[in-house]
């Protein structure tokens, strides 16, 4: 692994009002950037498994939960309800989860795993680990811990701001 060196923090001195920062500076660019390239870590295992992405991060939701309504599935992948609907219907096509309604008469619906679905998942989940793992340990425990705090920091104030 390649490092490069650490640039001055732009950050270390803002004004209340941004005016010295700029664009490159907002916190969105070094997120983005790290999103991009984590967005193309599913691939390698999704793609093994023969699903797409979003078919993976929803399959792989469902299993962690074992049920889960469709409503609450949306919410905890960060994904819109049209596209949480059409990749659960795939997943049901391909047999890997079920859907049913929650209760009698009730327009909502619960996706759960299938046997299928979590043997999938069991095939696939190792390897998913295994690399978000050696992502992390290129960061020493302290700042691993800082980390996570800053982003469960960062995700509160950003769902305040909402």
């Amino acid at each position: 692994m390649t490092s490069t060196p650490l640039s001055r923090c732009p950050w270390e001195h803002i004004e209340a009002d941004g005016s010295n920062l700029s664009v490159e500076d907002f916190l969105s660019v070094p997120i983005v950037r790290i999103a991009a390239h984590l967005k193309r870590f599913p691939g390698i295992y999704a793609s093994s498994a023969g699903l797409t992405l979003p078919q993976w991060r929803l399959l792989s939701t469902v299993a962690h939960h074992g049920s889960i309504p469709m409503k609450q599935l949306a919410e905890v992948s960060a994904s819109d309800k049209a596209l949480v609907s059409r990749t659960v219907k795939e997943l049901a096509n391909k047999k890997l989860v079920s859907t049913a309604s929650m209760k009698t008469g009730d327009r909502s619906l619960v996706c759960r795993i299938t046997a299928k679905g979590a043997k999938v998942v069991d095939e696939v989940l190792p390897l998913a680990r295994e690399r978000h793992a050696r992502l992390l340990l290129s960061l020493d425990v302290e700042d691993r811990v800082r980390l996570y705090g800053i982003l469960q920091k960062l995700q509160t104030v950003c769902a305040d701001i909402d």
